[in-house]
């Protein structure tokens, strides 16, 4: 069941990712477009511009050929002309799909800026079929008629003003105006209505797409919300079932080191009678070191199960603490003459001040124990180890110094966690890598402080302080 639940998670965070990313992916993919849109829109903006400027300054021009007969009043209406006449060109060409480079020269002949050329052929490729941009078109195309009848109604003026024999009545004259003013104005209109509809279009596509934006904003938000929370729940769920895992874990190290200290014990004081026994029979010194090799052993196992009991304890918050007045330079000796019969090192103990410490007497004594045994385990090579102490204000520092193989500084900081060995040490030293963090906590409770000091290759420093007697 577990099996299937972790693949449902597996398989409903996937699909939440899948979400997000694709909610992303198409947020990026609207506000491109977006962006494309806005600048496609100014685009065809500025063409009706320019076609409108055109148109307006063509038609002033021919007016002033018809008043002047100037050919240079003809030749800036055909110029002038020549811009809206480029756009119509542009349009038939996008409308029968010719070719690009043709229909960018079109465009650019209608005054188009080069760098909105694939915006505007874009947009009118791809909205030409919408029904406000067809409306669009149909108004340009009714424009374009418009222009188209200008340009031949000038060929026509051009042709018969031309001949300077021919003279036009006042009439005449007011009437081609007139039709010169009322294609013009006919134009305008068309120009008028294209650019509504231009504005309308560009103003209803911005708000589609901001809607479009609002939508996969939220559903982002959404999904990541969703997300988190599925991820918030699965680690508190995976912290509760480490904390069971935990508990149970310490249930059975707490029971199986309690069963173990009984016959362990037993073994030991069997041992010492065997070894007593060994000592005064004539055939006793040949089992002897084997006697005496197992004492070491049962010792070993008996440290590592009185080790694992105070983690227990200490995970369980059920570590006791007797405290008493204590005489901590006594406490130091004892514990150097504790450690001295089963070691070959010289233990150089510097001169200490009286200092009285209130903590638990063998608490206490257990961690310079073990700082002792550790400074003799990590100088193998060495003989000389250095106990000393430093009194401060309120505190009192004990130090122990070795000159072994030390202790990377990286790792310094971790050698007081749970079962953590120094990789370097791991074949020197055998252990669960629980004395100093029972030491740590040892301390802690006491409202001291521990540390170290290491050099590669030239040995290490263990130290704690502990408050005074009377200070708290």
């Amino acid at each position: 069941m577990k099996i299937f639940s972790l693949l449902g998670n597996k398989r409903y965070t996937l699909i939440i990712a899948l979400i997000i990313v694709q909610a992303s992916a198409c947020l990026i993919a609207v506000n491109y477009y977006s962006i494309k849109l806005v600048s496609a829109t100014r685009a065809y903006v500025n063409a009706e511009s320019q076609y409108s400027k055109a148109q307006k300054k063509a038609t002033r021009y021919l007016i002033s050929f018809v008043e002047t007969r100037h050919l240079e009043s003809y030749h800036l209406f055909k110029k002038e002309l020549s811009i809206p006449i480029g756009d119509k060109l542009a349009r038939t060409g996008m409308e029968n799909g010719d070719k690009y480079a043709g229909i960018k020269n079109n465009l650019i002949s209608g005054r188009n800026h080069s760098t909105d050329i694939d915006d505007m052929i874009w947009l009118f490729n791809t909205c030409s079929r919408w029904p406000s941009f067809n409306d669009a078109i149909k108004e340009w195309e009714a424009g374009d008629k418009g222009i188209s009848n200008l340009d031949q109604l000038g060929r026509d003026l051009y042709k018969k003003l031309i001949d300077k024999s021919v003279l036009l009545s006042k009439e005449e004259e007011e009437s081609i105006k007139l039709n010169i003013n009322l294609i013009d104005t006919q134009i305008t209109q068309h120009q008028e209505k294209l650019a509504d509809i231009l504005g309308k279009t560009s103003r209803v596509m911005t708000s589609m797409l901001m809607y479009f934006n609002i939508v996969f904003i939220l559903l982002i938000l959404i999904s990541a919300g969703v997300f988190a929370g599925e991820m918030i729940r699965q680690l508190i769920e995976s912290k509760k079932v480490i904390e069971r895992q935990n508990d149970a874990k310490d249930e059975f190290m707490s029971i199986a080191s309690h069963e173990l200290k009984t016959p362990l014990t037993s073994m030991k004081a069997s041992l010492q009678i065997l070894e007593r026994f060994a000592r005064t029979s004539s055939e006793g010194h040949r089992i002897h070191p084997f006697i005496s090799n197992s004492t070491k052993q049962v010792n070993r196992l008996i440290d590592l199960v009185n080790e694992l009991l105070d983690v227990t304890k200490i995970q369980q918050g059920k570590l006791q603490l007797n405290k008493t007045i204590v005489s901590l330079p006594d406490l130091i000796t004892e514990a150097v003459e504790e450690v001295k019969p089963t070691s070959r090192h010289e233990y150089l103990i510097q001169k200490m001040p009286s200092a009285h410490v209130y903590t638990d007497r063998s608490r206490i004594s257990q961690v310079i124990v073990n700082f002792l045994t550790n400074a003799a385990k990590y100088s193998p090579s060495q003989t000389k180890i250095i106990i000393g102490t430093e009194l401060k204000e309120n505190t009192i520092k004990v130090f122990v110094q070795d000159f072994g193989v030390g202790v990377q500084e990286n790792k310094l900081p971790l050698l007081f966690e749970r079962f953590y060995r120094v990789e370097e040490t791991e074949s020197i030293v055998q252990g669960l890598g629980l004395g100093l963090y029972i030491c740590c906590e040892i301390i802690k409770s006491h409202n001291g402080h521990i540390g170290a000091k290491s050099e590669l290759g030239k040995g290490s420093t263990f130290w704690f302080d502990l408050p005074l007697a009377g200070i708290s």
